[in-house]
């Protein structure tokens, strides 16, 4: 394979660090097909990517066709270790996110037990200046509660693709904040997955909210004033207080995430 000239020292330590770390001599032909499959290996992909087990499957599948049947059988002997090695790292990287879900779990009860039964009282108003608009806002809803379905599905595929059964912890976090999402409706989350058409609903209806911002009742205002207190304190107490743009970020963004009451729907949205 002439066109590895200009690789020829690659391919040789490459052919050391076989030998050094698995015990496998490579030939020269061996060497620069697994060099090809490392390079396609680290090329990167904004959109695919494997699991750290499907790698493994796919290294698996390309040595044996590389590989002598010695070789192969001295390579593999080395994954069980490789496996359990992968699986600690995912178990102790588990417990570093026991700040989060405290603080999930503690967000959760209050948007259960305070936020949701206050909404309920409070948002009468609002829904007099959608009433012309009540197909819009269905439409809408309709549309939010198929995002939380795919975005469910989403958490648990990824989730079991990636750790498997070593991270219970985080699947619990990323299951409780998509259950605080129904309670609460995340505009801005549902934003980004939006088509054309439920853009142009969305907009419509975030205008309206906007021109009618100032006849919002002073209850809605101080329970999102609230609101607003609380996950900034229930950060700081369980994870530590954020800054930077994050706190832009938030300030900008603020009308936008107002669309939540009108999305607010805790009968339609079932976790």
């Amino acid at each position: 394979m002439t066109a590895f000239h200009e690789h020829e020292w690659e391919i040789e330590a490459l052919q050391n660090r076989y030998k050094a770390l698995n015990c496998i001599e490579l030939t020269k032909d061996q060497a620069e097909k697994v060099f090809i499959y490392e390079r396609e290996k680290n090329s990167g992909s904004s959109k695919y990517y494997f699991s750290t087990w499907e790698e493994l499957d796919y290294e698996e599948v390309k040595f044996k066709e590389i590989l002598t049947s010695s070789q192969f059988e001295s390579y593999m002997s080395e994954r069980p270790n490789q496996l359990r090695r992968i699986e600690e790292s995912l178990i102790e990287n588990d417990k570093q996110y026991l700040p989060q879900l405290k603080a999930a779990e503690e967000s959760f009860d209050y948007y259960k037990n305070i936020l949701v039964p206050s909404l309920r009282k409070d948002l009468m108003p609002l829904y007099a200046v959608f009433n012309s608009d009540r197909e819009k806002v269905h439409f809408l809803k309709s549309e939010y509660k198929q995002y939380l379905i795919d975005a469910k599905k989403q958490i648990l595929v990824d989730h079991f693709r990636h750790s498997k059964t070593f991270q219970p912890i985080v699947l619990k976090l990323n299951l409780l904040r998509h259950e605080q999402m129904c309670l609460l409706p995340d505009y801005l989350s549902f934003k980004v997955s939006m088509d054309i058409a439920t853009k142009a609903v969305a907009d419509f209806l975030l205008e309206k909210l906007l021109i009618n911002l100032k006849n919002l009742p002073d209850e809605i205002k101080q329970t999102m004033d609230e609101l607003k207190v609380f996950n900034t304190n229930t950060t700081s107490k369980h994870i530590g207080k954020v800054r930077g743009w994050h706190t832009t970020n938030h300030i900008e963004n603020e009308k936008e995430e107002l669309m939540s009451l009108v999305l607010f729907d805790t009968q339609k949205y079932i976790c």
